[in-house]
């Protein structure tokens, strides 16, 4: 007896997955997923304190040479309101940097705003130490008025801390380093 001489026995061909096939495949994404989370996650709060940390040398920097250039004194401070500075406002509240023309450390009507940061994330730590507690000033010769360094941390993982360090001499760089503010 062939296949043509019956009808109902025929040569089927299985197209897609079985209902076991697909839960197998499900299980070891997920044995997968559940190893690489933690991974991921200790690279996007190293990348958080990283991309924290340059953008304050850049503006660090910025602060150098608008006051190189213009000859007058730039201040960069803790500012949440982002057009005053505030003494008694954590450094992760904001922080303001302008062109102090009259040299008297507060923002005037006719003095130059040159950057904004705003308030960083709440995961995020960042503190200052260093002998200028509350502001940090460039002279028209790239010189601060202060040592002292910059504390980055996310509170995910505690090795993911970085410093930002200032000198006198106006010297800037980035370092990775415990959390020591």
């Amino acid at each position: 007896m062939t296949p043509q001489d019956t009808p109902h026995i025929r040569n089927k061909v299985s197209y897609g997955f079985t209902m076991v096939e697909v839960m197998v495949v499900l299980s070891i994404t997920a044995i997968i997923v559940a190893f690489a989370t933690p991974s991921f996650m200790n690279i996007v709060a190293n990348n958080r304190v990283v991309a924290a940390s340059n953008e304050l040398v850049t503006a660090l920097n910025l602060a150098k040479s608008a006051a190189v250039r213009s000859g007058d004194k730039t201040i960069l401070c803790k500012s949440p309101v982002a057009n005053q500075c505030d003494d008694t406002a954590a450094w992760n509240d904001g922080l303001l940097l302008f062109l102090d023309s009259d040299n008297n450390g507060n923002v005037n009507n006719d003095e130059k705003i040159i950057k904004v940061i705003p308030a960083s994330e709440d995961n995020l730590n960042f503190a200052y130490t260093g002998s200028s507690p509350n502001f940090i000033r460039f002279n028209a010769n790239g010189r601060t008025n202060t040592n002292g360094h910059f504390c980055f941390n996310n509170s995910y993982k505690q090795e993911n801390s970085r410093a930002v360090v200032i000198t006198q001499s106006g010297r800037i760089r980035s370092e990775k380093r415990a959390y020591d503010c």
